[in-house]
This record gives structure tokens, C-alpha cells and sequence, in this order.
């Protein structure tokens, strides 16, 4: 993945989404909508990515990393199907919505590497996830977490959604956009 706008853009790219930001410790990244090439470089970080991150992302501790998942990480539509990628001087963090079989829903995940966490980063990827859900015709995003993930319900309450609903250890939220 690319810390600029990548040479190969597929159609519909997004280039409004693209934007470098300031984190809460000074440091820099760069967010852009997830493009095809970025491939291998996605394959490197669920390859080498903590089994923390792994579970609090996937339910699981270890992903097998293939052909058909990286298609579905990195072809999108950029409308039903929609990610953004922050960089720095290789990939941070992701955030994604697909479209669920309900009108005018999307689930949103988003995922940081530790390193990364608790500077805004996270806040800042759903709040242009859920402009770009908006301009999208999403009306409501939801997203289910595992109850122990701290960051997951620190990031959903900061964000407005409503309250988190619990079973069996996995919590579940929504969001209506028009507020």
C-alpha cells in the first residue's frame, strides 16, 4: 500500500476520500480508499498482524490469507462496498462497510494496529466511513464486536451509536445516519 494516490485507479475511485492527517501525538498518515493493487501489501499485514487484532477483527486468532479474501478486501465498488486504508510508512489501520441484505444498511469494521491506537485514528476512519456511507444512500450502519474488546466499544460509544445489545459475548450496535 501506498503512502500517495496510487498510479493504477480503478473506476469510481473516490479521490474526495484521500487526505493526510495530524494524530493526537503528532504523528502523520495518509487515508485513501483501498485500491486493488494494495493486495500484497494487505496479504503482508494479516500475514504479520497480532492475534489480538486478528480476533477482535475476524473472531479469530489466525486467517488464512488467500486469492478469494484478498478480492473481497481490495475489489470494491465504492458504493455498497467501501474502504479506507491509513498509512504511514506502511499500512495502520483499515476500515471498511459492505452493505447487509436490509435496505440501506452497512457493517463497519475497523481495525488499528496497536501501535496506533488511542490517537484518533480509529474516530477518524468511521467518521469519513460514515460521510462516505451518507453521499452512498446507507441510512443505518451496524456492526457487531466481541464484548471484551475495549477499543471496539470505546470507539462505538464516541461514535453515537446506540446501546450495545449482548449475546453470548458479542455485542451488537447500529447507527441511524440521519442524526
Amino acid at each position: 500500500m501506498t503512502t500517495s494516490t496510487p498510479l493504477s485507479l480503478p473506476p469510481g475511485y473516490p479521490a474526495a476520500f484521500e487526505e493526510h492527517a495530524t494524530l493526537r501525538d503528532g504523528r502523520s498518515v495518509f487515508i485513501r480508499p483501498v485500491v486493488p493493487s494494495d493486495r500484497a501489501e494487505l496479504a503482508f499485514e494479516l500475514e504479520h498482524a497480532d492475534p489480538e487484532t486478528l480476533y477482535h477483527r475476524f473472531f479469530r486468532t489466525s486467517l488464512r490469507v488467500d486469492e478469494q479474501l484478498l478480492t473481497h478486501l481490495t475489489v470494491l465498488d465504492y458504493r455498497w462496498r467501501f474502504a479506507l486504508a491509513a498509512f504511514s510508512d506502511a499500512g495502520v489501520a483499515i476500515a471498511r462497510y459492505e452493505a447487509t441484505t436490509r435496505p440501506a444498511e452497512a457493517e463497519i469494521a475497523v481495525a488499528v494496529k496497536p501501535a496506533w491506537r488511542r490517537l484518533g485514528l480509529g474516530t477518524l476512519l468511521l467518521k469519513r466511513l460514515e460521510e462516505a456511507a451518507r453521499q452512498n444512500g446507507i441510512a443505518r450502519m451496524r456492526a457487531d464486536f466481541l464484548a471484551e474488546n475495549e477499543s471496539a466499544r470505546a470507539l462505538i460509544a464516541a461514535a453515537g451509536f446506540n446501546p450495545p445489545v449482548y449475546d453470548q459475548g458479542v455485542g451488537s450496535v447500529e447507527r441511524d445516519l440521519a442524526r
